[in-house]
């Protein structure tokens, strides 16, 4: 009896470190450079007037916090992780890139080019990751590694992408940065 109370209590704990968005799980933390880096938020993207889901995605920092900017200007490390709730080709990936980065900042046409070649034909269930730093952003294909993309700016410029003044979707933003919708 008391090795079935003790499997259901750690079911219950393994159930509590983790969050659900639609049919997605995200750890509440994740550990980076030595650091633990908390859940900030979670939302989905949708796409199209028929509002299809596209990704899920979940903001980690240092500190949480609701505040963009504050976010933007920090040099600590960050994770943006992507989890696709569809198929997705590597082109419609890549134009939605080209609208981002139109809206928001064209000036980094060679890190664009680098971070179109990395993206893959994405499946339904795979994840990109984000790793921002001070210096780089690594991205990462399901766990792998794919590449590094030098300058801190820039890194703040992809991430303004999600959080900055022209977001995919306002409802995005807001589940990114915690802010109930």
């Amino acid at each position: 009896m008391k090795n079935v109370l003790g499997f259901y209590l750690l079911i219950l704990a393994s159930q509590s470190l983790a969050t659900k968005l639609d049919n997605l799980t995200f750890p509440d933390s994740l550990a980076v450079e030595g650091q633990t880096l908390k859940l900030n938020g979670i939302g989905l993207r949708k796409a199209t007037v028929f509002k299809v889901k596209v990704y899920g995605a979940a903001l980690y920092l240092n500190e949480p916090t609701h505040k963009s900017s504050v976010i933007l200007k920090s040099t600590t490390p960050k994770v943006l992780i992507m989890k696709f709730l569809r198929d997705v080709s590597k082109e419609k990936i890549n134009d939605a890139w080209d609208s981002a980065f139109e809206k928001n900042s064209a000036k980094y046409h060679e890190q664009i080019k680098k971070l179109k070649s990395l993206m893959p034909d994405a499946k339904e269930g795979d994840s990109i990751e984000y790793l921002f730093l001070a210096e780089k952003t690594e991205v990462k294909v399901n766990q792998t590694l794919k590449g590094s993309l030098e300058g801190g700016d820039w890194g703040q410029a992809l991430l303004a992408t999600w959080l900055g003044d022209n977001p995919p979707t306002e409802e995005l933003k807001n589940g990114l940065l915690g802010i109930s919708n």
